[in-house]
């Protein structure tokens, strides 16, 4: 009985030793990621827009006279060749404006020729006959005048291409100048219309580079350049409207296709570009990044946003001298926080 006796008080003895020890304090790892070394670089920010299809040259035609539009062979939407006849006017007035003019040129004539014989046998004054001929040169440009305006009765169309649009249709009376049609030539050049910001279209000039993408063609891209940069707001949008040139390249296009363009300005700027993995608390253009001190320390810092481009980001409002930020394992560490750098 006396060995169980003992164990026993060697037992509680050891137990309540371990009681009176205090516990040691659990010291938590480093959080672990990986830096990138990051350094200015001159890069052109692209301008995102979009914009319409269209031909490279509109035109709007019209007839030289009013009248009333007796016959338009072709509709809206269809391909026409050069020289065929799109619309023409009820010919009675203007006919009959013809006959006037040269009815009126024949008595002018034969009144020259009275007043030019009887001035050579001295009946006639010279004012006479100054007065006659100033009388035939009238009546020739009236006639003139009318024959032109016959000649204009019709509209042909000025190149190969397609009605756009139809404002007019048979039998209405449109006035002098009045656009009948919106005519598009055909050819593999055409032009994306598109609306730009005041932001923007300060950085794009004429002869900038651009790239075109259509839903019609999706994958496609295809290469345009910058043709005329708008100098005045549209004042029911407030957008400045920019032209880009492109070439069908051989695939089919259709005036009204809806277009996504990034145009390339050619004067570089200076950016740091990051990894979108090392930006934190993204909102809109304002996010943050880590960076690290020789000490191994991460410090918060807040950037702007001033574009994305693939996986990359282009960020401002870093401080100067900056060599090193978090790329992978941003989302785990907190500012002034030691960490462990992972290569």
């Amino acid at each position: 009985m006396r060995p169980i006796y003992f164990i026993c008080i060697a037992l509680i003895s050891i137990i309540a030793g371990c009681g009176n020890e205090k516990p040691k304090p659990v010291t938590a790892a480093p959080s672990l990621v990986k830096v990138i070394e990051v350094s200015p670089e001159s890069v052109s920010i692209p301008v995102h827009s979009s914009g319409i299809l269209l031909s490279s040259e509109e035109l709007k035609l019209s007839f030289k006279t009013g009248g009333i539009v007796s016959r338009i062979p072709v509709r809206e939407g269809e391909k026409v060749k050069k020289g065929q006849v799109l619309a023409s006017l009820n010919l009675s007035e203007i006919n009959a404006q013809v006959n006037l003019a040269q009815n009126g040129y024949d008595k002018a004539l034969r009144d020259y020729n009275r007043a030019r014989n009887l001035y050579a046998d001295s009946v006639a004054t010279l004012e006479q006959l100054q007065n006659a001929t100033s009388a035939v040169s009238a009546a020739k440009s009236n006639l003139e005048i009318a024959r032109f305006n016959m000649s204009h009765s019709k509209i042909f169309a000025p190149d190969n291409g397609v009605i756009l649009r139809q404002f007019v249709r048979e039998n209405e009376l449109v006035s002098q100048g009045y656009p009948l049609f919106l005519f598009g030539t055909a050819g593999k050049t055409w032009k994306v219309k598109t609306g730009l910001s005041d932001r923007d279209i300060v950085r794009i000039n004429s002869g900038d580079s651009a790239i075109i993408t259509f839903d019609a063609w999706p994958g496609v891209k295809f290469p345009a350049i910058v043709d005329q940069v708008g100098e005045m707001a549209n004042p029911s949008t407030g957008t400045y409207e920019t032209e880009l040139l492109l070439s069908d390249n051989g695939y089919r296009f259709a005036a009204g296709f809806v277009g996504a363009a990034d145009i390339f300005p050619a004067k570089k700027e200076s950016y740091l570009l990051v990894p979108m993995g090392s930006i934190i608390e993204a909102d809109r253009q304002a996010g943050y990044i880590f960076t690290v001190s020789d000490s191994n320390t991460v410090s918060k810092i807040k950037i702007t946003i001033v574009t994305i481009s693939g996986n990359r980001a282009a960020i401002t409002g870093t401080p100067a001298g900056i060599k090193e930020i978090v790329s992978e394992g941003a989302a785990y560490v907190r500012d002034g926080e030691k960490v462990k750098i992972v290569k």
